[in-house]
C-alpha cells in the first residue's frame, strides 16, 4: 500500500500541469576509445558520447532514465540540481542515497522536475568517473509559459570539462594511495573537445549563429577540480539564470563558474560577421602566497561562427583574465541578484560550518603515503562514507551504527584535532536552516564550491575575512540569488538559507572532486513530516545493493557490445536528438541421498545454499519466486513474492560458527526445471539441483552465520530433524529437503544410544501435471486441489506402480544394529501412516525436540512434522518394505489418494531376488491409531531444558472455520460458491506490496490491522482481512486451538497447525469443545511434548503455550497447503523488547516485492 501511495503521489506531481509527459532515456555506460592530445585513450562514457546525451524536458515532466552499467566500475548518476522532491532514492551520490550500480547491472532513475526550469546537468557521482560521464539537463518552461527574458532565437549548450590522457580512476587511486592532490589535468574541453590551441590540431566545437540574433548559451562547468573563466571574443553576456534559478539581468564580459555551477547567458550576435573564439581558462584559487600550484593553465577553445563566414577564417581571441584574478571572480559571484522572492523566516536552525584543509596520518590502505596525507573537514569532522549500506537506507530502516547524528553546529575550539567520522545533522521537517560557510585564510586555503543536494538555497550575503555573528545588515532578503552550488571565497564567507521540506539524506560537500575523498562534506538528515507527502517513501524495487552480486531485481541484459571507436560529440540539439529519446562444492548424488562434503576448519561451520532459477513457461502474472523457507524455528526472513517472468532467484543460506573444530560445508542449490519419468508419464518438475528430494543439509548445534546472505540465522539450542521447502504456491511438492541438526559433540550428545547409522526418510506427494496448474485450477474452481497421483518415499513411489522407471528407494542395512530414521512428512495435503515390515520403532524426537522413548510399530505424521525413530535391524536377513499410506481424517466421505508408496530395507547379504515383506497398514480412516500416536508422546526433560512458563499473559481461543462463500470475479470456473477458511472468522489475506515484516519494521501504514480477535467473535460469516495479534516481548501466550464441525456438507478434518519462529509446549489435546472449567486438570505441565506443528483433531482441540521472546512477524497457519490460500492462518506480531532484543534491520540483499 505504501508503494502504491507514493506512486500515486508521484503521478499526481508529474501531472499537476496540463500536458506533462514522461521522458524516457536509456544510458549505456561503457568504455570507448577517443583520440585527443596525440593519444588514444580509453574512457568511460554514456552512449558513446562525450559529453553524454542531453536530457531535454519541460517543467513538470517525469524523467525515467534506465542506466545500464556495462563499464568495469561501480558507478552512480547524480542529477545535479534536481531537487528530487519525494524521490530521494534517485539523487545518486554513492553510499549517501544508494549503493553503486555494479558492473553488468542497471538501475532505473525516476523523478519529476515540477517547479524547476533552466540549465542543470547530470554526472557520475562515484570516483573520478564524472570526468567523462556527464551531460546537460535542460528544463524548459511548460507550454504557454515564457522565459522571464526575451525569447532567444537559438540555444547552445556549452559543457566545460577537464581531460586526462590516462585512466581517471587511476588518477584518483594514485592520489588516495599517496595522500596527495591528484595530478593536474592535461587539458580543458568545450563539449568534449580541447580546441585548436593544444598540440595535434585537436577538433574544435563550432556553433554556427545568425547575425543580429539572440543566442542563449547554457554553460556548465563539469570540470572535476577547476574553477573556470569563460569568454567569447567580441561579445558580452547578459546572465539570466544560474544553477537553474532565474536571476536579474547581469551584464558582463566574463562568466565565472565553479565546478558544479551552470550559467544561462544571452549574447547578441551584433559583432562583425566572422569567427570568434569561445575560450576557457582556469581560475586558480589556491592561496599563491602560501602554496605552490601546478594547476593546468592552458586554454580550451571553441568557435562562435557567424553564418556565411568561412570555416577557415582565423578566429578572434578574447583577452582572458589572469589565472589568479580573484577580483574578477568575486565581482561576478557577488554581483548576481535573483528575482524577487520570499525568503523563509524565521530561522529554526542556525549553523556555522568552517571549511578546512589539513593533514591526517596515513592509513594502512595508503601504501604510497609518506607519513601524512592531505585531509579536509567541515567543523573539524573529516567525512567518511559508509561501506555496508547507504545513509538513506540506514535512515529509512533505522539501522544503527551506520552514522551518528551529532555533526556540530559550530566551529570547534582552536587546537581541536581533525577527526574522521560519518556524522549527519538531523533537521526537522519544514525547518528553516541558515548556515554561515566560513573559509578561513589558513595554510593552505582555496575557494570551495559547496553543493547542497535536494534543495536550492538563497545566498543572503558574501564577503571576505571572518563573518561577524549577528551582523545581518548586509543580508539581501528581497532578491537574493538562489543556487545549489556556491563558491565560498578563499579567506571569506557566505550565508545561505533554505527550507528543509524534503525528507531524506542530502549530501553537502565541496564540488572539487579531489576534496570529497579527503573528507570535505557532511550530510543533512531531513526528518519525516506528518502528512503522506512529507514522509520518506520506500526504496524502488531495483535499488542497487552494496554487496557484489546481490540486487533487489535481476536485470536480464545481453552482454555489452565491444567498446566503440568513437569521436567526442557535442550535445545534440533537441531537433537532432529527439525531445524524449527512447533511448560445495557439492558432490553429485543419486536421488534421495544425502550430500556431505567439506573438510574440518579451525573456524566456523557454514552452510551456503544458492538457489537461482527461471521457471520457464509461466505467464508473468502467474509466476512466483520459488522462495525457499527453512522449516526451522529461528528463521528470521520469510516472504512470498510475485515477480515478472525471467527473473533469477538468489537464495543463499548461511550457517557457520567460530567454535573450534567446526567444519565448513557448502551447497549450491540450483532451482530449475528437470524432466522425470514417473507413473508412466514424462513430467517436468521444479527441484533443487535436479534432485527429488533436494540435498540434505547437515549442521551441528550452535552453528552461527558469517557473511551477508539472503537467509541468515543461528541454530543455537536446537538439535534433531527439520527440513526446508519452497513457501510459495504448491512448488513445495517438489522443492524440499532435510535439514539435520546434530549435537555439537557428535553422536555422544544424543540422549539415547548412539545409532549405527542414520537414514533420512522424506515422504511426499506426486502429481503428473504441473503443480502450479493444480493450484491455479483449485483457485479458479473455488474448490480444493485435485488429489495427488501418488505418494513418494525419497522422491520415488516404489514397487507397486505398474511402470518401469518410476523407481523405488532402497537402502542397505547391517544386521543387529540400531538405525536412526529421520522421517519427514513433506506431503502437501495429507497426513501419513508409515511402517516397516517386521520392525518396530522407538520414537526419540519430534519436530527436532527430544521425547521420552515411545515404542510403536507405526509412525503417524502430519504435513510439516518430523519424527526421529530408532529401529533395530534384528529381523531375519531379507528385504522389507517400508510403506506410507494416507491417514484420512475427514468426517465427510471424499476422494483421496489410497495408494501406497514403498521403499526397501535390504539387509546386507540378502539376495536381490528375495521377495520383500509388506507391512499390514492401518485403515485409511483409523482415527484411533492416529490419535493414540499423537496423544501418547511426552517430552524429554533434561537439566537446563526450558520449562513450561506458568504466568500466562495472553490467553486465546482460535477457532478454525470452513464455509462456502461467493465466487470471486477471477474464479472463472467457480460454480456458485467457493471454499473460505478462517481463524476466528478472519480469512487471512496476504499483503501485496510489502511483507508484513517489512511493514512492521518500517511502520508502513495500511498494510495490516492489529485487531485479530483473542476469541471467536459472534458473527455469521468470515471476513477477509490481514489482521495480526500484537504480543509484548517475553509475554507468555496460551492458545486453545479449536477445530469445529463445519457443516453437514463440508464436515471436518484434522488441521496441522504450524507456528513460525517458536517451539511450543503441547499441554493438552482432546475431542469435542474445549471446556476451560475442566481442561486445566488434564494439562501436562511436567513433560509435555515440544513441537512446531501440532495436529488439531477434527472436531477437537489442542492447547499450546510459548514465550514470545523473538521480535517479528510470525505466521501461524494450517500446513495443509490447500487451506492456506483459503485463509486458514493468522500472524503474531511480537513487539520489540529492551535492547538488544530488538527487531534487526533487513539484510542488504533482502528481496523486494513487485
Amino acid at each position: 500500500m505504501a508503494q502504491l501511495l507514493w506512486l500515486a503521489l508521484g503521478l499526481l506531481l508529474a501531472s499537476s500541469v496540463a500536458e506533462a509527459a514522461t521522458a524516457n532515456y536509456t544510458f549505456t555506460v561503457q568504455s570507448m576509445r577517443i583520440n585527443q592530445l596525440c593519444n588514444s585513450t580509453d574512457i568511460i562514457a554514456v552512449n558513446g558520447q562525450l559529453p553524454g546525451p542531453t536530457i531535454d524536458v519541460f517543467e513538470g515532466d517525469e524523467v525515467v532514465v534506465d542506466v545500464i552499467n556495462s563499464s568495469p566500475y561501480n558507478l552512480t548518476i547524480h542529477w545535479h540540481g534536481i531537487m528530487q522532491l519525494r524521490t530521494p532514492w534517485a539523487d545518486g551520490p554513492s553510499m549517501v542515497t544508494q549503493c553503486p550500480i555494479q558492473p553488468n547491472s542497471s538501475y532505473i532513475y525516476r523523478f519529476n522536475v515540477t517547479g524547476q526550469e533552466g540549465t542543470l546537468w547530470w554526472h557520475a557521482h562515484s570516483s573520478f568517473l564524472r570526468a567523462t560521464v556527464y551531460g546537460a539537463f535542460i528544463i524548459r518552461p511548460r507550454n504557454g509559459n515564457a522565459y522571464p527574458f526575451p525569447m532567444p532565437d537559438q540555444e547552445v549548450p556549452i559543457v566545460l570539462g577537464e581531460w586526462w590522457s590516462q585512466n581517471v580512476v587511476d588518477v584518483e587511486n594514485d592520489a588516495v594511495m599517496s595522500g596527495q592532490r591528484p595530478i593536474q589535468s592535461d587539458a580543458y574541453t568545450v563539449n568534449g573537445l580541447t580546441g585548436q590551441l593544444y598540440q595535434c590540431a585537436n577538433e574544435t566545437f563550432t556553433a554556427v549563429v545568425q547575425p543580429n540574433t539572440t543566442v542563449l548559451l547554457r554553460v556548465i562547468n563539469a570540470a572535476l577540480n577547476a574553477h573556470l573563466f569563460f569568454k567569447v571574443a567580441g561579445h558580452n553576456f547578459t546572465v539570466v539564470a544560474v544553477d537553474g534559478c532565474y536571476t536579474a539581468n547581469y551584464t558582463t564580459d566574463t562568466l565565472v563558474l565553479a565546478p558544479g555551477n551552470s550559467v544561462d547567458a544571452l549574447i547578441f550576435t551584433d559583432a562583425t560577421p566572422g569567427s570568434y573564439y569561445m575560450a576557457v581558462e582556469p581560475h586558480d584559487t589556491l592561496s599563491p602566497s602560501t602554496v605552490a600550484t601546478t594547476d593546468d593553465d592552458s586554454t580550451a577553445t571553441a568557435i562562435l561562427l557567424y553564418n556565411g563566414t568561412s570555416a577557415t577564417a582565423t578566429p578572434a581571441m578574447p583577452t582572458m583574465p589572469s589565472n589568479f584574478d580573484t577580483t574578477t571572480a568575486n565581482a561576478f559571484y557577488f554581483g548576481l541578484r535573483g528575482l524577487p522572492a520570499e525568503v523563509p523566516s524565521p530561522v529554526d536552525v542556525s549553523m556555522t560550518i568552517e571549511l578546512g584543509l589539513g593533514q591526517l596520518p596515513c592509513d594502512a590502505t595508503q601504501t604510497s603515503c609518506a607519513g601524512k596525507a592531505f585531509a579536509a573537514a567541515m567543523n573539524g569532522v573529516s567525512f567518511r562514507l559508509p561501506t555496508q549500506m547507504s545513509l538513506l537506507d540506514a535512515q529509512f530502516d533505522g539501522s544503527p551504527g551506520v552514522y551518528t547524528a551529532d555533526f556540530p553546529d559550530g566551529v570547534p575550539p582552536n587546537g581541536t584535532a581533525m577527526a574522521e567520522g560519518t556524522k549527519v545533522r538531523s533537521l526537522p521537517y519544514n525547518s528553516t536552516v541558515e548556515i554561515v560557510l566560513q573559509n578561513p585564510l589558513a595554510l593552505p586555503s582555496e575557494n570551495h564550491p559547496i553543493h547542497l543536494h535536494g534543495f536550492n538555497f538563497f545566498v543572503l550575503a558574501q564577503g571576505l575575512g571572518t563573518f561577524t555573528p549577528g551582523n545581518t545588515s548586509a543580508y539581501n532578503l528581497v532578491d537574493p540569488v538562489a543556487r545549489n552550488t556556491i563558491a565560498v571565497p578563499t579567506g571569506g564567507w557566505v550565508v545561505i538559507r533554505f527550507l528543509a521540506n524534503n525528507p531524506g539524506m542530502w549530501f553537502f560537500h565541496c564540488h572539487l572532486d579531489a576534496h570529497v575523498p579527503m573528507g570535505l562534506g557532511m550530510v543533512f538528515a531531513v526528518e519525516n513530516g506528518t502528512t503522506p507527502d512529507s514522509i520518506l517513501p520506500p526504496p524502488p524495487d531495483d535499488l542497487p545493493m552494496c554487496r557484489p552480486g546481490s540486487k533487489r531485481r535481476h536485470v536480464g541484459r545481453p552482454p555489452p557490445p565491444p567498446p566503440p571507436e568513437a569521436k567526442a560529440q557535442p550535445p545534440q540539439s533537441p531537433e537532432a536528438n529527439g525531445r524524449h529519446p527512447s533511448n560445495k562444492e557439492g558432490e553429485d548424488i543419486t536421488r534421495g541421498g544425502a550430500v556431505r562434503s567439506g573438510q574440518d576448519k579451525e573456524q566456523g561451520r557454514s552452510i551456503i545454499l544458492l538457489a537461482a532459477s527461471y521457471l520457464p513457461g509461466y505467464p508473468s502474472h502467474e509466476l512466483n519466486y520459488c522462495v525457499v523457507c527453512l522449516f526451522v524455528l529461528l528463521l528470521h526472513r520469510n516472504r512470498e513474492m510475485e515477480p515478472a517472468a525471467a527473473m533469477i532467484v538468489p537464495l543463499v543460506l548461511a550457517l557457520c560458527t567460530a567454535m573450534a573444530g567446526a567444519a565448513v560445508v557448502e551447497h549450491t542449490f540450483n532451482v530449475g526445471g528437470m524432466n522425470i519419468s514417473q507413473l508412466c508419464t514424462n513430467s517436468t518438475i521444479y527441484t533443487a539441483n535436479e534432485q527429488l528430494p533436494g540435498p540434505t543439509i547437515e549442521a551441528s548445534e550452535g552453528d552461527t552465520p558469517s557473511g551477508n546472505f539472503t537467509y541468515q540465522f543461528n541454530i543455537t539450542g536446537q538439535e534433531g530433524t527439520l527440513w526446508w521447502h519452497a513457501h510459495s504456491s504448491l512448488l513445495r511438492a517438489t522443492i524440499y529437503g532435510a535439514l539435520i541438526l546434530k549435537p555439537r559433540n557428535g553422536t555422544a550428545g544424543y540422549p539415547f544410544p548412539a545409532p549405527y547409522g542414520e537414514i533420512p526418510i522424506i515422504l511426499g506427494e506426486w502429481w503428473n501435471k504441473n503443480v502450479n496448474d493444480v493450484e491455479i485450477d483449485a483457485h479458479l474452481t473455488g474448490l480444493g486441489p485435485a488429489i495427488s497421483d501418488a505418494l513418494t518415499i525419497n522422491g520415488m513411489p516404489g514397487d507397486p506402480t505398474p511402470c518401469q522407471g518410476s523407481g523405488v528407494y532402497e537402502v542397505e542395512v547391517a544386521s543387529n544394529q540400531t538405525y536412526l530414521l529421520r522421517i519427514i512428512n513433506a506431503a502437501v495435503n495429507v497426513e501419513l501412516f508409515f511402517k516397516v515390515a517386521g520392525h518396530n520403532f522407538t520414537v526419540v524426537a519430534v519436530d527436532a525436540s527430544y521425547t521420552d522413548p515411545y515404542a510403536t510399530d507405526v509412525i503417524v505424521i502430519a504435513p510439516g512434522q518430523t519424527v526421529d525413530a530408532l529401529m533395530n535391524t534384528s529381523a531375519p536377513p531379507g528385504l522389507y518394505y517400508m510403506a506410507a499410506t494416507v491417514f484420512e481424517s475427514k468426517t465427510r466421505p471424499i476422494r483421496f489418494n489410497n495408494g501406497t508408496a514403498t521403499g526397501i530395507f535390504k539387509y546386507e547379504g540378502a539376495p536381490n531376488d528375495t521377495a520383500a515383506s509388506m507391512p499390514a497398514m492401518p485403515a485409511h480412516t483409523d482415527v484411533v491409531t492416529a490419535g493414540t500416536f499423537y496423544w501418547s508422546l511426552t517430552g524429554l526433560v533434561r537439566p537446563g531444558d526450558p520449562t513450561v512458563p506458568t504466568a500466562v499473559n495472553h490467553s486465546m481461543v482460535v477457532e478454525f472455520g470452513m464455509e462456502q462463500g461467493p465466487c470471486a470475479p477471477d474464479q472463472t470456473r467457480c460454480q456458485g460458491f467457493a471454499l473460505v477458511a478462517s481463524m476466528n472468522r478472519r480469512s487471512f489475506q496476504f499483503p501485496k506490496n510489502a511483507s508484513l515484516l517489512e511493514a512492521m519494521y518500517d511502520a508502513l501504514p495500511g498494510m495490516y490491522s492489529q485487531d485479530f480477535p483473542s476469541s471467536p467473535p459472534p458473527v455469521p460469516m468470515a471476513t477477509k482481512a490481514t489482521s495480526v495479534k500484537n504480543v509484548t516481548y517475553n509475554d507468555v501466550v496460551e492458545v486453545v486451538l479449536q477445530s469445529t464441525t463445519y457443516s453437514r456438507v463440508l464436515g471436518t478434518e484434522n488441521h496441522p497447525i504450524h507456528l513460525h519462529g517458536f517451539n511450543f509446549f503441547v499441554l493438552a489435546e482432546g475431542l469435542g469443545r474445549f471446556d476451560p472449567t475442566t481442561a486445566g486438570s488434564v494439562y501436562n505441565r511436567v513433560n509435555p511434548p515440544v513441537r512446531n506443528t501440532v495436529v488439531v483433531p477434527g472436531g477437537g482441540w489442542a492447547v499450546i503455550r510459548f514465550t514470545a521472546n523473538n521480535p517479528g512477524m510470525w505466521f501461524m497457519h494450517c500446513h495443509l497447503d490447500a487451506h492456506l490460500p483459503l485463509g486458514l492462518a493468522m500472524v503474531f506480531q511480537v513487539l520489540d523488547g529492551p535492547a538488544p532484543n530488538l527487531l534487526p534491520p533487513p539484510p542488504i540483499d533482502y528481496p523486494i516485492c513487485y
